[in-house]
């Protein structure tokens, strides 16, 4: 094995003792033994599969899992149906093409505009009163970790 400027140690003497060096690497080889230190780029390229397998299940995979649900709320609806844009729209379908639903907006239910399936979030119904849903008010509010008890 070919010797480097960094494998070389220097005593106070002042003579270089590569063998010493040498050794003390070989002994302690890390996470992947003495396998990282022989194929550097190998190990470059098991950490850049590791990172991308990671990325995938973190960002990738819960992203296709909602856009999933997403499009099976889509699927459910049908003409007559009240649904709410990505916007923050409320309207009702009136008519369905193959990639838009035409929905009514407004009280007076005179603005009909074409809508792209994709840009509509789900089914919901217009809430007009001042009080807040019930089941707003029914969940019970959870406890944080350090929160005192209350009796």
């Amino acid at each position: 094995m070919m010797s480097f400027l960094l494998d070389t140690v220097i005593t106070p003497g002042g003579e270089p003792v590569a063998e010493a060096a040498g050794t003390a690497a070989k002994s302690t080889g890390g996470l992947f033994g003495s396998w990282g230190a022989e194929h550097p780029v190998m190990l470059i390229v098991v950490y850049c599969v590791v990172l991308l397998v990671i990325m995938y299940f973190l960002s990738v995979r819960p992203t296709q899992k909602r856009e999933k649900k997403l499009a099976e709320l889509r699927n459910e609806i049908n003409v007559g149906d009240s649904i709410l844009t990505n916007s923050g729209f409320y309207g009702k379908v009136v008519d369905e093409t193959y990639d838009t639903w035409i929905v009514e907006f407004g009280l007076n239910r005179g603005v009909r505009i074409p809508v792209r399936k994709t840009e509509v979030y789900g089914k919901a119904e217009v809430h007009m009163s001042m009080e807040a849903p019930a089941e707003l008010e029914e969940a019970p509010k959870k406890k944080g970790l350090f929160s005192k008890k209350e009796d």
